[in-house]
């Protein structure tokens, strides 16, 4: 009878708004944001993340690989943290995925004690959103993806309290936190979709005005502003306007990717692996009765567009064939998470304390899963499907435990290159290790008689300058250095015709190879 008072109790606090519930976002929001804080690296990073780190140096709000690919929202977010008064910019760059993932968290957990009324539903769900891999990586690198989040978990929350006042100014929040959404990556207009069918179920069921639909489309507008504003001046400045559709819906070159319809055994294969990655505990399984809960949830309109909003995002990533297919879960994984927490009331339902005890334990269990994974994943042999190492990266440390805490491997990396390549040298880098250079050579005067390919301000004279013939006398001298001397990674005239020898943490091209015509 006590914990019934209790339930009822805290749900007519939760329905009025109080200060209470509000005080509880905010502890939630600040132990998230110290556990992501502890876990974030400290500076410059590999990959897409030394990309964002450098275009932020630049304050390149375009990129150069096309509109959907720009993420203006995100540059603009992390131009503005560079204003805060510590640190080096790689980190405060970093900051900004962890301020996103945290609200996403709380957010998460708000939704829940709405929807469920119970706070221990609420906690489960944002735990295990919390520690989810590829959540939890994704906030201590500089990545874009939890903005994105922070503004889906702001439409979950705009559509319950729609539902329950009724006022249609919290749909056209929601429509501007879409178009924001937009402004920060295109996988937001897959949820754009769910948002015009629970439109129309309004206006069918006079539950919105007719008149209110011009001004959610302007809301949309606002917000996708930004992402708008880059196409019309692409247009402006000369580009076919064919050409500028096809690069705000693809980038530069992902239009067959895009458009891929079936997944292949292989891409299926992968999502269940991304998936279990994300979810190694039995909470997982609370899913199960979270599917049926949305159905029946006492604000039934957010849990079935909550249904909708998953099968959207989680088919979007099955099929879409791209390298880093892990990353386009990271929606559907937030989506999970609120349905382990509708599991969870419903589970919980008249059982005993301890029942609370072993979920909470499991909901939390992943920290141990992937602290000793990388030792059980090398003893076992298992390959994680990376091409090649890196020097300074532990690549199963790496991508299999999120947290980033203390890593300065491309920093290390960087740093070693700037002592011991020789005067005059030719390093031939790639997309993954150049970055973490051009961050050095911007903030800290990395060597300047260094030629780093590819350069950081690319030109059409590139082809040249970094052809054969154009470095002729630096190969003659043997001043060519390679990172990775492989297929995708070097210039193909370079992997076919010359051999190298290791230098360092580098290869050093000493000659041609046998047979190789010159």
């Amino acid at each position: 009878m006590t914990d019934r008072l209790a339930e009822d109790h805290t749900e007519s606090r939760v329905a009025a708004g109080s200060t209470p519930v509000w005080r509880e976002y905010g502890l939630v929001l600040l132990a998230a944001l110290a556990f992501y804080f502890v876990s974030v690296a400290p500076g410059v990073l590999w990959q897409d993340s030394g990309l964002a780190q450098t275009r932020v140096l630049q304050h390149d709000l375009h990129g150069s690989l096309g509109l959907a690919l720009s993420h203006p929202l995100y540059y603009l977010l992390a131009f503005a943290f560079q204003s805060l008064p510590f640190s080096e910019p790689a980190f405060k760059t970093n900051l900004v995925s962890v301020v996103f993932g945290a609200l996403t968290v709380a957010n998460i957990y708000l939704f829940l004690l709405v929807m469920t009324r119970r706070r221990i539903s609420a906690a489960i769900g944002a735990l295990s959103l919390l520690v989810a891999h590829t959540f939890w990586q994704h906030c201590a690198l500089a990545e874009v993806y939890t903005v994105s989040t922070a503004l889906l978990s702001v439409e979950l929350l705009c559509l319950c309290q729609y539902c329950e006042t009724g006022k249609s100014r919290w749909l056209l929040l929601l429509m501007l936190a879409n178009g924001l959404g937009v402004s920060n990556h295109m996988l937001a207009v897959l949820s754009l979709a769910c948002y015009a069918g629970f439109a129309l179920w309004a206006l069918r069921w006079k539950k919105l005005n007719i008149s209110a639909v011009p001004m959610l489309a302007a809301a949309w507008l606002v917000g996708a502003g930004i992402y708008i504003t880059l196409a019309v001046g692409a247009v402006r400045d000369g580009q076919p306007l064919g050409d500028v559709v096809r690069s705000a819906l693809f980038g530069g070159s992902y239009a067959d990717n895009v458009l891929n319809v079936a997944p292949g055994l292989k891409q299926i294969k992968n999502s269940v692996l991304y998936l279990g990655l994300n979810f190694p505990t039995p909470t997982a399984l609370l899913v199960i009765p979270g599917l049926i809960a949305a159905t029946r949830a006492r604000l039934k309109p957010v849990g079935v567009s909550l249904l909708a909003l998953l099968v959207i995002h989680l088919a979007w990533a099955v099929r879409y064939d791209v390298p880093d297919q892990y990353t386009f879960f990271i929606p559907a994984i937030v989506l999970l998470t609120a349905l382990i927490g509708l599991g969870a009331a419903r589970y919980l339902t008249g059982r005993s304390r301890i029942w609370r005890v072993l979920i909470v334990s499991a909901a939390a269990l992943p920290i141990l899963v992937y602290a000793a994974a990388p030792r059980l994943t090398r003893a076992a042999g298992l390959n994680l499907g990376t091409a090649r190492e890196v020097p300074f990266r532990d690549s199963y440390a790496y991508f299999l435990q999120p947290w980033k805490t203390g890593y300065r491997g491309a920093e290390r990396f960087a740093d070693e290159l700037r002592d011991t390549l020789p005067e005059n040298a030719v390093l031939i880098a790639d997309s993954t290790t150049a970055r973490p250079i051009y961050y050095m050579r911007l903030t800290r005067g990395w060597r300047n008689d260094v030629l780093v390919y590819p350069p950081l301000k690319q030109s059409s004279d590139d082809s040249e300058v970094f052809s054969e013939a154009g470095l002729a006398e630096a190969l003659n001298a043997g001043r060519v250095y390679v990172v990775t001397h492989k297929h995708n990674y070097s210039p193909q005239w370079l992997v076919d015709n010359y051999r190298v020898e290791p230098a360092g943490v580098l290869y050093r091209v000493v000659g041609r190879s046998s047979g190789a015509t010159p």
